[in-house]
């Protein structure tokens, strides 16, 4: 098997991820400060995700903006353990993650992991797979990467 590798070369920030207590509030803050269009508000949504190996059931709203190309995605979490519980707990709120669009996550999977960097919190949301890295050492924010599923087309 051909080994895969990053080329950061051709990857960029799709989205900046921030983690707060009150979104709608939040929103209206980025909406005035920084003249952004209208946050789109996704109602609550619960999922299970994989959370630091184990199964997790995480209950979060978000809202949704997009500037200079970025897609600005505010959190709140309502409940569950998860990485967004983590950061809140630690009396933080503000930029948790960046975000990359990609194909082939479980390359980038692999990649990281043999690196030592561990995945540890990962999910789908329809069509959307995501997974979260420990990059905090790092990076001083977790990564994230995001690969949109294509449907399989049917045979006959």
């Amino acid at each position: 098997m051909e080994e895969f590798n990053v080329n950061f070369k051709n990857l960029k920030v799709e989205q900046l991820g921030f983690v707060y207590k009150d979104i709608e509030k939040q929103a209206k803050i980025f909406e005035e400060l920084f003249n952004m269009p209208k946050f789109a508000i996704i109602p609550e949504t619960t999922q299970v995700v994989k959370y630091r190996g184990k199964d997790s059931k995480v209950n979060t709203k978000i809202a949704l903006s997009r500037q200079f190309n970025i897609q600005i995605e505010l959190i709140q979490l309502i409940e569950g353990e998860s990485v967004f519980k983590e950061f809140l707990d630690q009396g933080r709120e503000g930029l948790h993650h960046v975000s990359l669009f990609i194909e082939n996550i479980d390359s980038y999977i692999e990649y990281f992991e043999k690196r030592g960097i561990e995945k540890i919190y990962s999910g789908s949301i329809g069509k959307q797979t995501y997974a979260y890295f420990d990059t905090e050492e790092i990076l001083g924010m977790f990564l994230e990467v995001q690969e949109t599923r294509k449907r399989r087309k049917k045979t006959t």
